[in-house]
């Protein structure tokens, strides 16, 4: 499961470098099917619920788009995944617990009031974050720019997740610290 899952991670994170470099020569055909394989096996091996939702709804996307003979999906695939975050995150703020608060649990079962407001409010940041990453991306496919939707989507848009991970984490070892006096 581990190998399926390294196998997962660096296929998203080398996508948008193997659509820009890899549509004329792999094939639209070719490329949905590596996808539809990828996000059905990932949606049956998954224990948790939220993965299964996720995983279900990019295995649908990229189906329709497939079947609707719109090669452009490719380019709209990491938009529908920002969405579907999105979808994910924003809809968990609707409920008793949020994602943030629920990844924070397994981490410390027994979270005080104080942290439980923290993480709505960094599930917050990352639904915003998710509208803004998929925007941008929607917006460079859009206007052609696809070499800078490559490099946005494939680079930046990953170090700018890594940078929102480190401040947040950053900030939270400061929030602890003020919290805990």
């Amino acid at each position: 499961m581990r190998l399926f899952n390294l196998l997962v991670l660096l296929s998203l994170a080398a996508y948008p470098f193997l659509v820009y470099y890899g549509r004329e020569r792999i094939g639209v055909l070719w490329m949905t099917v590596g996808l539809l394989l990828l996000w059905g096996v990932k949606s049956l091996l998954s224990r948790q619920r939220w993965q299964q939702i996720v995983a279900l709804s990019l295995l649908v996307c990229v189906a329709l788009f497939r079947f609707a003979d719109m090669p452009g999906f490719l380019y709209f695939y990491p938009v529908v995944i920002n969405l579907v975050l999105l979808a994910v995150f924003a809809g968990s703020l609707f409920t008793r617990m949020t994602v943030v608060e629920r990844i924070a649990r397994s981490q410390e079962p027994d979270l005080p009031a104080s942290a439980v407001s923290y993480t709505r409010q960094v599930t917050k940041i990352w639904s915003v974050f998710f509208v803004l990453n998929g925007s941008t991306i929607y917006l460079l496919w859009q206007a052609g720019f696809l070499h800078a939707w490559s490099l946005y989507t494939g680079f930046i848009s990953y170090v700018l997740m890594g940078l929102l991970f480190a401040g947040e984490w950053i900030y939270r070892r400061h929030y602890k610290r003020k919290h805990s006096a």
